[in-house]
């Protein structure tokens, strides 16, 4: 059986990942773990021990596996790749960046002067519009646990997690990634467009996928799509159909 990790984004924890779990566990082993600073796992989060702590868990479990980055932890993906080239089968990247822009640098900004409550609101008001197919108490509860997965995580893990990204560049290593990759950006999140193919064109078997009339995190706003796009690139490596 293939193993799918799934990684959530930046103040996210594990539950993020419920409907990719139901959908996937048929079918693979499906790992969900926190990082670190988030959820169970203690903080203070940098790649490194982003990185140490995933690596232990690829060394624990059978086989190599597929490994989904979302947002902040597509980075942790691929510095994961770099580091255990043999634990690793492929990479799938959703919203990810190859190196410092300048929007997180204002968004770290932003983010010191700022009240955690603004932030925490702020995040739930930029999700609510695109639940909205969800029934009212599930698109409720998601809401809920949004902005309870928010503050939790705390500024002090978010602004952490921020410096780090403002200070890796993966661009000069990107083309030592061996494995298949598939790089993936919704078309209206369009702030992470130009880092989504900066990755695919650095990575030597990456190919890009620009998903229609979704945002940056539509394993929310699309959870099917999202599963099957999953599965689909899973099954396309490991029947050995991928480049």
């Amino acid at each position: 059986m293939e193993t799918v990790v799934l990684l959530p984004s930046l103040c996210a924890t594990s539950r993020v990942w419920h409907r990719q779990v139901e959908a996937l566990g048929e079918r693979y082993a499906v790992l969900t773990p926190d990082l670190p600073g988030h959820g169970g796992n203690p903080g203070p989060f940098s790649f490194d021990r982003a990185v140490a702590d995933l690596g232990d868990l690829l060394d624990r479990t059978p086989g190599p596996v597929h490994l989904v980055g979302l947002s902040l932890s597509a980075t942790v993906a691929v510095l994961t790749c770099l580091a255990r080239p043999q634990r690793v089968r492929s990479l799938l990247l959703s919203g990810g960046v190859p190196g410092p822009v300048a929007a997180l640098a204002v968004q770290r900004a932003v983010a010191a002067l700022t009240p955690e409550r603004v932030i925490v609101r702020s995040a739930v008001r930029l999700l609510a519009p695109t639940i909205t197919w969800m029934p009212p108490p599930q698109r409720q509860r998601t809401l809920a646990e949004t902005a309870e997965d928010f503050r939790t995580t705390g500024r002090r893990t978010y602004l952490d997690a921020l410096r780090e990204l403002a200070g890796t560049d993966l661009r000069p290593r990107l083309p030592e990634v061996a494995v298949p990759t598939l790089v993936l950006c919704g078309s209206r999140d369009r702030v992470n467009l130009p880092g989504a193919r900066e990755l695919a064109a650095g990575i030597p078997r990456a190919r890009l996928e620009v998903v229609p009339d979704v945002g940056h995190l539509w394993q929310l706003e699309r959870p099917d799509l999202f599963s099957r796009t999953v599965a689909g690139f899973v099954d396309e490596v490991a029947g050995g159909r991928a480049p």
